[in-house]
């Protein structure tokens, strides 16, 4: 009795905004996760080859780098929760239309306004988290990252067990996207209705500069990072490293499964340690772990220091993502968006430019100039508060 007590306390005790943002931190991974495992559907069913469903997908991320740096003006004049309201009960929809659709057109156009709506809930989602996070006693930011890690990992479990069951697209996207719309219903009257405003903007869109400016070169090197593991981890362990195709999967699964870790535990960390320390000291274990990732021969070896490389990464974005409430040159809404805009550029160019690298010369030396980035964000650590 007295432990369920106990229990309802804790519960009781955590401020409902601060699990509000949990659960749309989850969603957003889960709502990820389901329409990654819709795309091999749609080349099916729309009859794509590789490079026509590329350019399908390019669709959503063009549609979040058009509204992502407008996101920012909105916020701060309606709130974070203004856009958070809306986004999540239309992306649901989207998705299903996606689902519906046999048209490649139709699709390329939902799948841009799904970039553009999900492209509001990532930045309104990040305004909200670090305001959250501002006014909490504690840390929480990194912590909210990793539940849209957890999410993802979740969501696709889901959809894989109803698909493996012999359930059609059709219901099981269904049955998975209206549970998260009633989710959100039963979470969104929690969110802060002040999250992110600001008094006199005028303005949509403005350019960063200075500090902001220089968190978001940050973010666009870090989120080249991510999306050259995801791309092109596997590819690097294949012909590289003389892996069998079939185990291509487990560098960028190694690398987001460290993350999800670290960022479970990330909030203590930054705490104890300081996020000029976190950042400084994790991009260069993020370095030295590239490095070895070329110099070393054995395929499992490989993959642990993937591992390594997400572990130590892990809470820099978070970090950069709430370093922006620690400058007055401009709103905090418009700040996080603009940063958002760039560590997104980053995550959709990279890879092209990864590729274009490894065609001049090698793969190996394409991960090698990522290392000399991440050591590049290590010396620029100082930017970031001692704690």
């Amino acid at each position: 009795m007295k432990q369920s007590q106990t229990i309802r306390e804790y519960l009781s005790a955590i401020p409902p905004e601060n699990t509000a943002t949990r659960v749309a931190f989850f969603l957003a991974g889960f709502l990820m996760a389901i329409w990654a495992a819709m795309v091999p559907f749609v080349k099916v069913s729309l009859g794509l080859d590789e490079a026509h469903l590329g350019m399908v997908l390019l669709c959503v991320g063009l549609g979040a780098l058009v509204v992502m740096p407008l996101c920012g003006g909105i916020v701060a004049t309606r709130g974070a929760k203004f856009l958070l309201n809306k986004a999540f009960f239309i992306v649901p929809f989207l998705l299903y239309g996606v689902v519906f659709s046999s048209n490649t057109l139709l699709t390329a156009a939902l799948l841009f306004v799904f970039g553009m709506v999900f492209g509001a809930i990532d930045v309104s989602m990040n305004v909200h988290a670090v305001e959250v996070d501002r006014r909490s006693e504690k840390r929480l930011i990194a912590g909210f990252h990793a539940l849209y890690s957890l999410g993802s990992v979740v969501g696709a479990l889901a959809m894989a067990t109803l698909l493996n069951v012999g359930i059609g697209l059709l219901y099981a996207a269904g049955v998975w996207l209206l549970i998260c719309i009633i989710i959100w219903g039963f979470s969104v009257n929690s969110l802060l209705p002040d999250a992110g405003k600001a008094q006199g903007v005028s303005q949509s869109f403005v350019w960063p500069r200075g500090f902001v400016l220089w968190l978001g070169l940050i973010c666009f090197l870090l989120f080249m990072v991510e999306g050259a593991v995801l791309d092109w981890g596997g590819v690097f362990l294949v012909e590289e490293k003389s892996a069998a195709i079939e185990n291509a999967g487990f560098a960028f699964a190694a690398f987001s499964t460290a993350m999800t870790l670290m960022r479970l535990i990330g909030d203590k960390l930054i705490a104890y340690a300081g996020p000029r320390n976190c950042v400084r000291y994790g991009c260069l274990i993020g370095a030295l772990m590239l490095t070895g990732c070329v110099l070393l021969p054995h395929v499992w070896l490989v993959v642990v220091l993937f591992f390594a490389l997400g572990l130590g990464l892990a809470n820099v974005i978070p970090i950069a993502f709430a370093s922006t409430a620690d400058q007055n040159k401009m709103p905090m809404s418009l700040a996080l968006a603009a940063v958002t805009t760039l560590g997104y550029a980053g995550l959709l160019t990279g890879p092209a430019l990864i590729g274009f690298i490894a065609k001049v010369t090698s793969l190996s030396t394409a991960l090698l100039m990522l290392a000399a980035f991440l050591v590049i964000v290590s010396f620029s650590s100082n930017i970031f508060r001692q704690k």
